[in-house]
């Protein structure tokens, strides 16, 4: 055993008597004079202590000279065995395979650590080659008391796991193997080399907080230690010539925490929380070189940072603390390179200091008020305060000859002077009504008050509206607890008078009466008394009455020395409502949340998302809690149930405050409330005097349902408490010239101030944590900045204020050019115009409201550039279309070759790259794409321009337009059916109009940044996990394996480039993957895994965008300590919502056609079958010859002209004609007929059956059934037909008739003298029925009114052509 190394040994043992103060540098050898054995060992001191001041004078003890590099691996598995095993084989045992026999897990032993004690018995450390389709919260293991048997070629050897598995004394589990790789490290004054080393740094915890690195061992080794000492000049050593003795230094891998105080110990890894979290590296190593470095560059730059550090605060795991996160980085102080390669979490606890103020006092300031003058008011008593009743606003003066125009409420009476002020609440106002039309208010002829009206017209006024609340603000922010409250209230009391005087009674615990000049004193059936009375608070009564009988309402003022919070205590209800409903009423008040919201008959159906919810609170009540319908959504037609949460008030108690909110409501649950104006109040900020409806009747009088009315304060006063508060508290984060990150906190206060920072620190932010910190969002942080300027920074900054200087001298012409006086012949000074002066830098100047503005700006280089359209554009690669390219996963490139750059076949030695079998599954995914940017569009209805009327451009076209197309009269004064310009028997007729929008300009009045990713799909690829396992994907913490499927082979992973789908929002809404997600997701033999994955975006799991993980664990909870494998990869969304306007010339086009005009003469019957009867001998001036002077038409057959005058167009011409042969012209299946003499639907109708047109039938000769047609037409909310389906239609009541077809009617158009008030145009496929009679028309029957329509339309078309 070698000798351990002593501070004598080398001056004892060896006679080593060299001493610096010799001054001896060199030993100069004399010939014929004897070599003493200690001049060999000086010679060796000498030129050892050179070395060791060079090395001390540039290296620190300890330093990396050259880096080896650690490593940890925190799921080191480990199966602790029962004693029954046989461990006298467990040499054999290491790299062999076993089987578990119950859990048929395979294991690969690594590693076997002999028995210690009870609790530390034989262990083995395993690599788990394969464990099947389990997997769940927690990594799959072998089981407790499980077998495992040893596979080929290993046989008849079994391992027995431990059966005792607890928290203290577990089975199996995870350790720690800690590994340092070879160096060369500065120690003792020697560089010394060290090869691979490895230990197990924790046997049976994942967890360590430690610094890894190595004992200095010095010792002597001679002969007896080392037979290879002794001469080795034959073939076998000379044991009988022993060598010198050596001076041996070992780096031996150990923990810090092992060392003794006589140890030598060279950290190379701090370790926390099981994780490498710091490693000494070469640049560290340096001693003074880098003092007199870091000392120039702090007198030439000072400190700076090099890459910034990023901080932000997340939720801890203990809700008294803060979880700070800073990114890693890199910063110069006081010269030296203070760099981060791994993020910092460090705990910080939250702020638990209080304040007390004594006597705090709460001002209490309201308004909304009308003015009363007793003077001119007749009208009765007060109102009735202590239950809020309704009040019914009046348009008169006198009450009972007056309309009701909305109600309200009075919550107090105030002496305003000699008036009053009725301050009033829950003010409705009937529709159509306007507050200044208010003459009375009360709630009967002998109980009502006239409010003042001012102005000319008169008019009644709301005052101070402004302060229209029942909730008042504390003085400091987030109070904890209130004690020796005291304020005045106002109370009403309605007592008889005895004697003249009124007694008002006692008073509860800690109350008197007070401030007697404020009361307010009424005879029931009277005015206010405004004179004559005494008052007696401390007997509480009012004197001066008349002395006979009678009830008075007093609201007097009492002082509560002893006043209390109320509670508020969280109740769950559940109830269910019908459908089709647009508000459902809760039942109750001061909602705090929706539970549930689903179908009664089936859960699974949710409809939150229709509905908003109103919780009931108000500016100056509690009112009844609603769900009130979404715009745009329809209300569920079945019955719902709807669990939701709600606030009990107590019964006792004054207001409420920040103490009201119990268990299970914590400080940061307490609800928020947004004004009417708008504004938002956090409730533990404030005194809520808000009182309560009941669930009943809506009033505040059944306190059994609920109702509760609050006392409120005198307006002007205060309320006074000593009250505690939370005290915010202030910090800062630094980090040191080692590379230390550190919090250091301030003072506590209402306002705290930030600390100075320590000496050799950088301050990286000011922190303020908010007193009582809510969550990790209720803190402020704010960068500092220390910028830093390199050389080419500097010239950059030059030429800025060369340009700047340049700027200036042109501000200074422009001043001169400004003050320049240009005068005319008479020495007037001439109006200068043409000088703009705008720098460019943005749209200040810049008339961006005009439509044809059409200009940017580039802020950077200060130029104006023309307008631009920012798009995200999907590029696709085609290959077939491109020449020279070749495309690499989702990258493109010039097309070429590969060739050997530099090959290396030759090796001086082989070295294991996994020495110790560190076993790591930290794998590497792929993803395509791994990012995702996109551009919505949200459109604002069109800014609609008047474009006027003009006649449609293909009418120039026709021929001999110079002698019909000419109109005398203005354009706008034309409509559907106008008949101008008659030459002879040729007529110009307006058969059509249509509006066209014609787009100016289509610009993006705002671009915003969207919140969520977009749901879409990813595709992965991921290698290095575990073998054989069962795995669980993530993307930002969620488990969302029910969006991933997994694809076996080389097809399963796809590059986004190979394809030209984006799926863009078509997967929105999704709840699971569209292709069936896989339900056991596992590796392969090789630890791979190929597939997709859809990124959610639904009412439940949705993403906010920026750059999210990807993970995949073989445990479904997001628990990365508990996984024995893991990959990751970031994802990076971005998305934009622009909003457009789009600016249209709105132009109505006139279709004019000219057509010959032809009379019937006939009387009676035309004696064909080709139209109905006829009429008189000629038609009215100005109309159409095809018009009977009855309400049907005539129809002159084949020959007839154009059927938009009411004959058919055998031509086939569809402009205004009825349609072209071959159309079928259709009713949908839901319309209905006089069918053989009973109305039917048109679906029972077949061929040979009898339809009825009036009184007279027609036989069906052609039915089409299921025919589908795109699109139809509404009539009145009630026929429906298709477009080209002719109509028997008239333009005016009195009128002839014509066959119209249906999509050239107006609005105001007659069918069978039944007005067309509406017209509506459905485009959607549909299926429909096509019916063709013997005669030309037949009935349709809808409900009341009979539309009659074309009954063999098509046959003619058909025989014409």
């Amino acid at each position: 055993m070698a000798t351990t190394l002593t501070s004598n040994t080398f001056t004892s043992t060896y006679k080593d008597d060299f001493k610096d103060s010799d001054s001896y540098h060199r030993i100069l050898f004399n010939s014929g004079v004897a070599l003493q054995a200690r001049e060999l060992t000086q010679i060796q001191t000498m030129l050892q202590r050179q070395i060791t001041r060079m090395g001390d004078n540039v290296f620190k003890e300890g330093a990396v000279v050259k880096p080896g590099g650690a490593n940890v691996n925190s799921k080191y598995e480990f199966i602790k065995l029962d004693p029954a095993t046989d461990v006298t084989q467990n040499t054999t045992w290491i790299g062999q395979k076993f089987l578990g026999v119950d859990s048929g897990v395979m294991v690969k032993v690594l590693q076997y650590i002999a028995a210690v004690d009870v609790n530390n018995p034989g262990t083995v450390y395993v690599q788990y080659i394969s464990t099947g389709d389990t997997g769940g919260a927690t990594t799959t293991r072998v089981t407790p008391g499980e077998t495992l048997n040893s596979q080929s070629p290993l046989a008849g050897q079994a391992l027995i796991v431990q059966t005792t598995n607890t928290d203290v004394n577990p089975a199996v589990g995870s350790g720690i193997l800690g590994t340092l790789k070879s160096g060369v490290y500065y120690a003792r004054g020697h560089f010394v080399f060290t090869e691979d080393q490895s230990k197990v740094i924790q046997k049976y915890q994942d967890t360590l907080d430690d610094t890894l690195g190595f004992k200095v061992v010095e010792d002597i080794v001679t002969t007896s230690d080392d037979t290879g000492l002794f001469d080795n000049q034959g073939a076998v050593p000379n044991t009988s010539a022993p060598g010198a003795d050596r001076y041996r230094i070992t780096l031996t891998i150990a923990l810090e925490s092992e060392m003794t105080a006589s140890d030598n110990f060279v950290p190379v890894a701090k370790i926390v929380d099981g994780v490498i979290y710091n490693t000494n590296n070469a640049i560290d190593a340096y001693n003074i070189p880098n003092e007199l470095i870091a000392k120039r560059i702090a007198e030439n730059s000072g400190d700076y940072i090099v890459k910034p550090y990023t901080a932000n605060f997340e939720l801890d795991s203990e809700n008294t603390h803060l979880l700070l996160k800073v990114s890693d980085g890199v910063a110069v102080v006081d010269g030296f390179r203070a760099a981060r390669n791994f993020p910092t979490s460090m705990r910080v606890r939250k702020p638990t200091a209080t304040k007390k103020i004594d006597n705090d006092g709460v001002a209490i300031d309201f308004g909304n008020y009308v003015v009363v003058n007793p003077a001119n008011d007749s009208s009765g008593n007060t109102p009735d305060i202590s239950t809020l009743e309704k009040l019914n606003l009046r348009d008169d003066s006198t009450y009972s000859g007056a309309n009701t125009i909305g109600t309200a409420r009075v919550k107090a009476v105030s002496e305003d002077g000699a008036k009053y002020r009725f301050h009033l609440f829950d003010v409705r106002m009937n529709a159509g009504q306007a507050f200044r039309d208010v003459h009375s208010i009360g709630t009967s002829a002998t109980n009502y008050f006239k409010p003042e009206r001012e102005g000319t017209p008169a008019k009644t006024v709301l005052k101070e509206t402004t302060k229209n609340t029942s909730i008042f603000l504390l003085p400091n922010e987030r109070p904890s607890d209130f004690e020796s409250i005291s304020y005045t209230a106002q109370r009403r009391f309605q007592k008889t008078a005895v004697g003249g005087v009124v007694t008002l009674g006692s008073l509860g615990v800690g109350e008197t009466y007070t401030n007697s000049g404020d009361w307010v004193v009424s005879s029931v059936d009277s005015d206010i008394i405004t004179s004559g009375l005494t008052f007696n608070v401390g007997a509480g009564t009012i004197s001066g009455l008349p002395a006979s009988t009678g009830v008075y309402e007093v609201l007097a003022y009492v002082k509560k020395s002893q006043a209390s919070v109320k509670t508020k205590n969280l109740s769950t209800r559940t109830i269910t409502v019908a459908g089709n409903l647009s508000q459902i009423k809760l039942g109750k008040a001061d909602i705090y949340d929706i539970v549930e919201h689903v179908k009664a008959a089936d859960s699974s159906v949710s409809f939150a998302n229709r509905y908003t919810l109103d919780n009931g609170q108000r500016d100056n009540h509690y009112d009844i809690g609603a769900l009130n319908l979404n715009n745009g959504q329809t209300a569920p037609a079945d019955s719902a149930s709807i669990k939701y949460r709600y606030f009990d008030h107590s019964t006792d108690g004054d207001f409420f405050a920040a103490t009201s909110y119990l268990s299970p409501i914590t400080y940061k649950d307490i609800p928020s409330f947004r004004t009417s104006s708008g504004s938002i109040i956090k409730l533990f900020n404030a005194f809520d005097f808000r009182s309560v409806k009941d669930g009943t009747d809506s009033e505040f009088s059944n306190t059994s349902a609920g109702a509760r009315v609050l006392e409120l304060p005198q307006p002007g006063q205060q309320v006074e408490a000593d009250i505690t508060y939370h005290l915010a508290e202030a910090g800062k984060l630094v980090i040191d010239k080692q590379g230390i990150i550190r919090f250091v906190r301030g003072g506590a206060a209402f306002n705290p101030s930030y600390p100075a920072k320590p000496d050799e620190t950088l301050a990286l932010y000011d922190i303020k944590l908010n007193a009582n910190t809510l969550n990790d969002s209720d803190v402020s942080t704010r960068k500092i900045d220390h910028r830093r300027f390199t050389m080419k920074d500097i010239g950059v900054l030059e030429n800025r204020v060369s340009k700047l200087e340049e700027f200036a001298s042109l501000s200074a012409l422009e001043i001169d050019t400004k003050h320049f006086q240009v005068l005319d012949s008479a020495g007037t000074d001439r109006t200068k115009s043409g000088f703009v002066v705008d720098n460019f830098v943005d749209h200040t100047r810049s008339a961006t409201n005009l439509v044809d503005y059409r200009a940017a700006v580039d802020p950077i280089e200060k130029v104006l550039r023309p307008a631009f359209k920012d798009q995200n554009v999907r590029l696709i690669y085609d290959s077939a279309s491109s020449t020279n390219t070749i495309r690499k996963g989702d990258n493109v490139y010039l097309a070429h070759g590969e060739s050997t750059y530099i090959n290396q076949n030759l090796a001086s030695k082989s070295i294991s790259i996994n020495p110790f079998s560190v076993v790591i599954y930290d794998g590497v995914i792929t993803l395509s794409p791994a990012s995702d940017e996109w551009r919505e569009v949200d459109r604002v209805p069109n800014k609609v321009v008047q474009g006027g009327t003009r006649l449609a451009n293909f009418n120039a076209f026709n021929w001999g337009n110079w002698a019909w197309n000419w109109a005398g009269v203005p354009l706008e004064n034309l409509n559907v059916g106008s008949t101008i310009n008659r030459f002879g028997n040729q007529v110009n007729r307006v058969v059509s109009e249509e509006t066209v929008l014609d787009v100016i300009e289509d610009r993006v009045l705002q671009t915003a940044l969207l919140h969520f990713c977009r749901s879409r799909k990813v595709f992965f690829k991921c290698e290095g996990l575990r073998p054989d396992t069962r795995v669980f994907t993530f993307f930002d913490g969620t488990n969302i394996s029910n969006f991933t499927k997994t694809v076996a082979g080389t097809t399963g992973f796809e590059f986004y480039g190979s394809g030209d789908s984006d799926f863009g929002n078509s997967l929105k809404d999704i709840t699971s993957h569209p292709d069936t997600p896989t339900t056991v997701m596992k590796t392969d033999a090789n630890g791979t895994i190929t597939g997709n994955f859809i990124i959610p975006n639904n009412a439940t799991t949705k993403f906010r965008v920026g750059t999210k993980e990807f993970k995949i664990m073989d445990i479904s909870a997001n628990n990365e300590k508990d996984a024995a494998c893991i990959a990751r990869a970031p994802f990076t969304a971005k998305g934009w919502l622009d909003t457009k306007e789009a600016t249209v010339a709105s132009t109505r086009v006139l279709n004019v056609q000219g057509f010959t005009v032809s009379y019937d003469h006939s009387g009676g019957d035309d004696g064909g079958d080709d139209g109905p009867d006829g009429g008189n001998n000629s038609p009215p001036a100005g109309t159409n010859s095809n018009y009977a002077n009855d309400a049907q038409a005539t129809d002159p057959g084949p020959s007839g002209g154009n059927a938009a005058n009411g004959g058919d167009d055998p031509t086939g011409n569809t402009d205004g004609g009825v349609g072209p042969a071959g159309d079928t012209l259709c009713l949908l299946e839901d319309m209905k007929v006089m069918l053989n003499g009973k109305i039917s639907e048109v679906t029972n109708v077949n061929v040979g059956d009898r339809l009825t047109f009036g009184f007279k039938t027609s036989k069906v000769t052609k039915v089409m059934k299921v025919h589908p047609r795109q699109g139809y037409y509404i009539i009145n909310n009630e026929l429906k037909i298709t477009n080209d389906h002719p109509v028997l239609a008239k333009r005016k009541l009195h009128s002839r008739a014509s066959w119209t077809r249906t999509e050239d009617l107006v609005i105001g158009d007659y069918i069978n003298n039944i007005k067309v008030e509406s017209i509506k145009f459905i485009n959607e496929l549909v299926n429909t029925v096509n019916i063709e009679t013997d005669r030309d028309e037949f009935d349709v029957y809808c409900g009341k009114n009979v539309y009659t329509v074309h009954g063999h339309y098509e046959e003619r078309l058909q025989k014409a052509s």
